[in-house]
């Protein structure tokens, strides 16, 4: 009987030294994906703060006349990059919504154009690109020239003014009314 105790017992040394050892391997797979999961959240929180989206807000928006009577919208915005990498607007696009004489909705999208601006509020001209350092933001007018029939044959319901970044982001600011200036306003 003492053989099969002694081997009994060398059995539950063995059975119990290979529980302990698959305990130990639980508890480190536990922590190692506890430190996995700490690293991913922080390395998500630092690439989202390094590409936060770059924030819009319209000042002002009026539409104008230069001296050869031509059509144009201008709109006062500021843009920040909340983010603490650079970025850059590269592209800055006007969708005009409107409606002709029968109600047929149609849009158009214009360039901005760099030549004329509004002098109110002191702004500058903002042309395309607009490179933003992190942390900052760039205030300014931007100008676009209305197409003719679109002031004298359509009923325009909103402006879209939609900014694209250099990661592929769109920014969009709206406004459905625009302040008209007359020639003697212009110049604030």
């Amino acid at each position: 009987m003492t053989i099969i105790d002694s081997a009994v017992t060398t059995e539950t040394k063995i059975a119990l030294v290979s529980a302990v050892a698959a305990i130990i391997s639980a508890l480190m797979a536990w922590h190692s994906a506890a430190t996995a999961k700490s690293a991913l959240k922080l390395a998500e929180a630092d690439h989202k703060e390094k590409h936060v989206t770059i924030k819009p807000y319209l000042i002002d928006s009026v539409c104008w006349q230069n001296d050869k009577l031509e059509n144009f919208v201008s709109f006062a915005c500021s843009f920040t990059n909340a983010a603490n990498a650079p970025n850059t607007i590269v592209r800055m696009d006007l969708n005009v919504h409107a409606y002709d004489e029968e109600g047929n909705p149609s849009r158009v999208i214009l360039n901005p154009i760099i030549e004329d601006a509004p002098s109110l509020w002191d702004l500058k001209k903002l042309p395309a690109p607009v490179n933003l350092e992190s942390r900052s933001t760039l205030s300014g007018w931007i100008s676009f020239k209305l197409p003719l029939h679109f002031v004298t044959k359509r009923r325009i319901d909103k402006y879209e003014l939609v900014s694209t970044t250099s990661l592929g982001e769109r920014v969009i600011v709206e406004s459905y009314l625009l302040r008209r200036l007359t020639n003697d306003d212009r110049q604030g």
